[in-house]
């Protein structure tokens, strides 16, 4: 029988803590710090001190303690996590792992680099580690992938390592009811890591996702878009020349919003397709813009 304190499900603890359910389950295998009671069906159910745990890691990681130090200072004595201090001569978390990630790439170091990403998602939700950690080592590993052929490879590894961990984190269950979202980069983009994180921050964020990938004719996005009726259409690029070209068509997606996003768009790009909208900033920012999306289609047809 489970406690009768364990009532949580893992998704309202990631709710109240705003901790990836990913992030819960990895800091659960690795550290032992939640301790799930089961049903007789074999359900794991979670209590308030699980939740005071993961509020515990949460304030020693922000203070630069590592993800292993920090758990088991909490398992150790979680009543006084707030009063400790940071470890000396840290720095930022993230600053550390973009080091660790950055040199893992350098080296084509694909084990290393597992080990990086492992500590990037046990120590950050989702939408942090994108924007703190993975899409910094993207960008400056691409610094320069024109010109040297060394760079070219490293970037390629780079692609090849971190893609398939994105796309289990995009794989995250919805629910039924979850609002839809396609996503793709258009043709000629190659590089669609960024949409792809675009995409993850989506599915975070409890939207059901269906992502097309790379080098996708608008007449193939629009048939997707019929086929599946998303809420949202979310189209990522990374050079303007592509950007500018799926503009030019004019696309139409039905009643679904839709999102820009990437180097490749400019904010008054909205204006090329009805109801459309433009994500700037941080990724973790992403999850408000397709709600300003919804709000600015609604508009436009209302």
């Amino acid at each position: 029988m489970a406690d009768d304190r364990a009532v949580l499900r893992i998704g309202e603890v990631s709710r109240r803590t705003g901790v990836a359910v990913p992030t819960l389950r990895a800091w659960e295998r690795r550290y032992g710090l939640l301790t799930p009671a089961r049903t007789d069906g074999g359900h794991r159910l979670y209590s308030e001190d699980d939740i005071t745990r993961v509020r515990g890691m949460q304030r020693l990681l922000d203070k630069g303690w590592s993800a292993a130090a920090a758990a088991r200072e909490v398992l150790r004595e979680p009543a006084t996590v707030t009063t400790l201090r940071p470890v000396a001569g840290t720095g930022r978390a993230s600053d550390d792992l973009v080091s660790r990630l950055e040199e893992a790439i350098d080296a084509f170091d694909g084990a290393g680099a597992d080990a990086a990403m492992d500590d990037v998602f046990a120590r950050f939700d989702v939408p942090r580690a994108l924007d703190e950690v993975v899409l910094p080592v993207l960008r400056r590993v691409g610094d320069g992938w024109q010109d040297d052929p060394r760079v070219i490879a490293r970037e390629h590894f780079a692609t090849n390592t971190l893609r398939p961990r994105l796309q289990r984190l995009l794989r995250a269950p919805a629910r039924s009811d979850a609002r839809s979202c396609l996503a793709a980069a258009p043709e000629g983009e190659d590089h669609d890591l960024g949409v792809l994180a675009s995409a993850v921050v989506a599915a975070n964020a409890g939207w059901r996702v269906h992502y097309l990938g790379a080098r996708m004719p608008t007449a193939a996005m629009e048939r997707s878009a019929v086929e599946l009726d998303p809420d949202v259409v979310l189209i990522g690029s990374i050079f303007r020349s592509h950007a500018e070209q799926f503009l030019a068509e004019r696309p139409g997606f039905g009643r679904a919003a839709v999102v820009l996003g990437g180097p490749g768009f400019v904010p008054g790009d909205a204006a090329a397709i009805p109801g459309s909208v433009v994500h700037q900033g941080p990724i973790e920012g992403l999850a408000d813009t397709l709600e300003r999306a919804l709000a600015t289609r609604r508009g436009a047809l209302g």
